[in-house]
């Protein structure tokens, strides 16, 4: 039995799932009642179902955008439910959760919801040929600046006001689909099905590190350092990759994955390394083991392959040409920056400090901080966001394909560097270098300034 909880906004919503066949569902007006109202109303579900709570065997949680309170008790009590229990755990987002209940149609698919200041959450996904995609990934933007994007006839869903409906109409004519409010009414039961297809793929999410999906911070939320809120809109960022970028560590990963793999009798080759270089631990793992692979499984092999990677890389970090310079250039002319990775927080740190370079970045974005792996864009943006800054004023520096398809997605300037790829397949990006070197502070301003138009 799969239990499937959404609590992201005012409207929550509860589904019971047994392989893939919905059971049993209620949906309610919670306001901001989530707290004391959840629980009692998975109690009913469960009575009505004549189920036991030890009869779930997975849960699947909307992670957000949404409301900062109704996500917190929804990843709570989710992720209480899968310790407590010993079960899996995913997490959907919420904007594709709202989405996914108009598959069928076929047609692009974009759900949204206020954000407050006349702003809106938002993506895009569709489905094509059978396939399920995202693709716009899930930012803040405004009406204004969405409408133009649209090419195509659109079908716009999710929890807005009527006003939004009437712009949207105004705007875009024939090319607004706007479902009557009935059949906009988020339910659990797609919720379900989408963690349900990630079950059966065996990727979960590990309940210690699956946060919400927050495309602005809570006003709670206390920054680690001063963001100059009002210079908001005209401050720009870089954000950086690190290995194939700043370090060549290539070689230290490809020893390391080979001894953790060779432990289980499983050869992993130069051509599995090339495939597989820049993606996260549990993806590369899935991949070499298929979906026999269990999670403290694949826990064990990342943590034996980061340990063995940080011993031999130790001392001999050693930054590729012109890094140094330019990430210096960049922090003098006032440029916020980042390091975005699925690389641990502890390889993120040992090589900055290797580098020099630690004082150089305000922002860290590591394995622990996103779900989904490049080319899903989560961790850009998740930078952007920490940062202060808007995408569209962020530049990314890349050298994997997968990177610069992340960078685009989320609506961002890419440098690819083709130390790890030829650069004909990293032609999508704003400009391919063979060396940092010829890359110089003035010139990445540039290109954030062409790319806002």
């Amino acid at each position: 039995m799969q239990l499937a909880i959404d609590t992201s906004t005012d409207t929550a919503s509860l589904a019971l799932l047994k392989e893939g066949h919905l059971l049993a569902e209620v949906t309610w007006r919670c306001r901001q009642n989530h707290t004391v109202q959840l629980l009692p109303h998975l109690s009913q579900l469960l009575d009505q179902a004549g189920l036991e709570i030890q009869s779930i065997v997975a849960v699947i949680v909307a992670r957000g955008p949404g409301s900062f309170n109704g996500l917190r008790v929804g990843l709570g009590t989710a992720k209480g439910l899968a310790l407590s229990l010993k079960i899996p755990l995913v997490g959907i987002s919420t904007l594709e959760a709202e989405a996914y209940q108009h598959a069928e149609t076929g047609r692009p698919i974009c759900p949204i919801f206020k954000a407050g200041g006349g702003e809106i959450a938002t993506a895009i996904y569709q489905r094509k040929g059978g396939q399920w995609r995202q693709l716009v990934a899930e930012h803040i933007t405004t009406l204004e600046s969405l409408c133009p994007k649209i090419t195509t006839r659109t079908l716009f869903c999710g929890e807005f006001v009527e006003t939004i409906a009437e712009e949207l109409s105004n705007r875009l004519g024939a090319r607004a689909i706007i479902p009557p409010l009935a059949a906009r009414l988020r339910r659990a039961g797609y919720l379900a099905e989408l963690g349900f297809e990630r079950l059966k793929a065996g990727d979960y999410d590990n309940p210690a590190s699956l946060q919400p999906l927050y495309l602005r911070q809570p006003a709670i939320t206390k920054p680690k350092r001063r963001i100059q809120i009002g210079t908001r809109g005209n401050t720009k960022a870089v954000i950086w990759d690190m290995d194939g970028v700043m370090v060549d560590s290539a070689p230290y990963h490809l020893k390391a994955w080979q001894e953790a793999f060779k432990k289980r009798g499983i050869n992993f080759s130069q051509e599995d390394f090339r495939k597989t270089f820049g993606q996260r631990n549990d993806t590369i793992i899935r991949a070499i083991l298929g979906r026999k692979a269990g999670r403290r499984e694949i826990e064990a092999i990342g943590r034996g392959k980061e340990a063995s990677f940080r011993q031999k890389i130790g001392r001999e970090v050693k930054p590729l040409p012109g890094v140094v310079a330019l990430m210096q250039s960049l922090k003098a002319r006032g440029f916020r920056m980042a390091v975005a990775s699925s690389a641990p927080l502890e390889n993120i740190e040992l090589i900055m400090r290797g580098l020099g370079l630690a004082n150089c970045c305000q922002v860290i974005i590591s394995e622990k901080d996103v779900t989904r792996g490049k080319p899903d864009p989560q961790a850009f943006l998740l930078a952007a966001t920490r940062l202060g800054v808007r995408p569209e004023n962020c530049l990314v520096i890349e050298d994997a394909v997968a990177g610069v398809a992340a960078a685009k997605r989320a609506g961002m300037a890419c440098i690819a560097i083709s130390n790890s790829h030829p650069a004909r397949s990293l032609a999508p990006a704003d400009l391919v270098v063979d060396s940092l070197k010829k890359v110089s502070a003035k010139e990445i301003e540039g290109l954030i300034n062409k790319k806002r138009g």
